[in-house]
């Protein structure tokens, strides 16, 4: 198998489940299991789940350099008018024909709760709701063709805090350029200042949370994301194919358009990133731009769109059979997915404001 596949199956092993039923599905024992190497043996859905990934507006701690983490900050006013210009762009608003999202999520957090209901049309950028009178709007393509938009267009807002940012600990709220144990230093000051340090006591410091963690609740999501769209296909189909048929209800004709679950995600440039380097490491172009800290570079308002793919093969045991319910478990399906990258740090919706530069990250 391909060294990018076995990746895969590395990264997506802890959500992969194993299926008696086309949409119903049991959590398997994967510490027992393992895949057949023969990759011609994949089963394709139908469908696919395409992920959104959008990060929140300019706030003022992004503006004066100040990790957030799982703290926050509001918009600043450019913030809140790259939304306003990404809420008029048919490719990302989801209120036009170009796309519409199948389930749309925002983080917990303040400064993506707003910068979503700003994209999504469900306030404008002066914080007001839009009413039901205000259900069209005529905006342009690229094109210059004038196009009507549905504003509220039945769309349900999920609040969803597994897309929240990473917990930074004790840097947060301080400036980047200051490590961890800076970071602690100056909270001790600040305690003994404040008279609220005594050597009995500990000092309250933020949550802090490793990449794991983060990837755990991330990938949580996007296999729940994985096992509702299988559902809601297998609702779409019942009646029209025999589900206990796995190879007729999988296998996609080459000439049969496939359906696409679009999914707008509203979150933050470390969780975005995580979910980029353990799923699509190995895809992104050699020459992608940097942060000053060196990281992936994410600008505010960027989306990046990452397809999974979900497929079927059979299990079986990596040692002896032992056990009564071993063989119930061996030779069974399992739901797994794999990864492909579409757009990285894409802002080309971000056109219509002169400050912002199209043209860098590279763009796949």
């Amino acid at each position: 198998m391909p060294a990018a596949s076995q990746k895969f199956i590395d990264t997506s092993a802890a959500t992969s489940s194993t299926v008696s039923d086309f949409g119903k599905t049991q959590v398997a024992n994967q510490n027992k299991l393992k895949e057949d190497d023969d990759d011609s043996s994949l089963q394709f859905t139908p469908f696919t789940i395409r992920l959104h990934l959008i990060r929140h507006g300019e706030t003022l701690a992004n503006e004066r350099n100040i990790v957030l983490g799982q703290g926050d900050s509001p918009l600043t006013d450019k913030g809140v008018a790259l939304a306003g210009i990404s809420a008029q762009s048919r490719y990302i608003n989801g209120r036009s024909e170009a796309i519409r999202y199948w389930r749309t999520y925002t983080s917990d957090l303040y400064r993506a709760h707003r910068t979503a209901k700003i994209v999504l049309g469900l306030e404008d950028i002066h914080g007001n709701t839009k009413d039901d009178g205000e259900q069209q709007q005529t905006t342009s393509d690229e094109g210059g063709n004038d196009i009507t938009d549905n504003i509220n267009n039945n769309i349900d807002l999920i609040v969803d805090p597994r897309l929240r940012e990473l917990a930074k600990g004790p840097r947060e709220g301080y400036l980047k350029t200051l490590s961890f144990e800076e970071a602690m230093s100056r909270r001790l000051q600040a305690a003994i200042q404040d008279n609220r340090y005594q050597l009995d006591q500990k000092i309250k410091v933020p949550k802090l949370e490793s990449i794991s963690d983060a990837w755990g609740r991330a990938t949580d999501w996007v296999g729940s994301l994985v096992q509702d769209a299988s559902d809601d296909y297998q609702s779409s189909i019942s009646g029209k194919k025999d589900v206990d048929n796995i190879d007729a209800s999988c296998n996609t004709d080459d000439n049969e358009t496939e359906k696409i679950y679009n999914v707008f995600a509203l979150s933050h440039s470390a969780l975005i990133r995580t979910m980029i380097h353990k799923t699509v490491d190995a895809q992104l172009p050699k020459n992608y731009a940097l942060t000053n800290e060196g990281s992936l570079l994410l600008p505010n308002l960027s989306r990046t769109v990452i397809d999974v793919r979900p497929y079927y093969t059979k299990l079986k045991r990596s040692g002896s059979s032992k056990g009564k319910g071993d063989d119930a478990i061996n030779g069974e399906i399992t739901l797994r997915w794999k990864y492909k990258l579409v757009h990285l740090a894409d802002v080309s919706h971000l056109s219509a404001d002169p400050s912002i530069n199209t043209k860098r990250p590279p763009y796949l």
